[in-house]
């Protein structure tokens, strides 16, 4: 009986933690398996970065929390890289060094309208850091303008698509690890009344 109930007790931990969004996201935001575990130093940039190479520049997003949501501020952080590749022309074999300087510009398109635009400037050194806020949910097209890095000084326009989660989404996760518990604590009752049925009255 105490065997099942610690079983039972600790997998609905577990679910809440899994199904926690707080978890997925950067271990900087103070979570408690970054609590326990911080010493690991463990780097999310594999997680929540896209990147993309044109040419002899990539360009890299990473955006803060991990999925944004509507009508939540998010955190993005530009990144701006060198891109040569190697003897063996994969990227197996590259190097990447970040530039000095750069121009960009953004435009950011909702189901093929474009609904913000954020005017090419010019940014010291390789990182440009941004808040931004998203009002609709659904996939949002990123169009990264970068300027004055081709040899003919053309605009390189490098795309990448950010999905946005609904204010719902955490909301939802919940009801499903409360469902879970409540189902968990339903099977431990009719356990411990088939238990106590079975007991002999004196």
């Amino acid at each position: 009986m105490r065997s099942s109930l610690v079983f039972v007790g600790l997998s609905c931990a577990l679910l809440v933690l899994a199904s926690n969004p707080a978890y997925a996201q950067s271990p900087t935001s103070g979570s408690l398996i970054n609590n326990i575990f911080g010493g690991l130093n463990w780097q999310p940039d594999a997680l929540n970065a896209l990147s993309q190479v044109i040419g002899n520049y990539q360009v890299v997003i990473t955006t803060n929390p991990l999925t944004p949501r509507v009508n939540q501020t998010v955190h993005m952080e530009f990144k701006v890289y060198n891109y040569n590749q190697g003897a063996y022309g994969d990227n197996s074999n590259y190097a990447e060094t970040g530039v000095n300087h750069f121009t960009m510009g953004i435009r950011i398109f909702y189901n093929d309208n474009l609904v913000d635009e954020i005017l090419p400037q010019m940014h010291k050194g390789n990182t440009w850091r941004m808040d931004y806020t998203f009002h609709r949910s659904g996939n949002h097209v990123f169009k990264v303008d970068l300027y004055d890095m081709d040899k003919n000084n053309q605009v390189v326009t490098y795309i990448f698509n950010i999905p946005v989660d609904t204010i719902l989404g955490p909301i939802f996760q919940y009801m499903v690890a409360a469902a879970a518990m409540a189902v968990a604590g339903t099977l431990l009752w009719v356990k411990f009344v088939m238990l106590k049925k079975k007991t002999p009255s004196r």
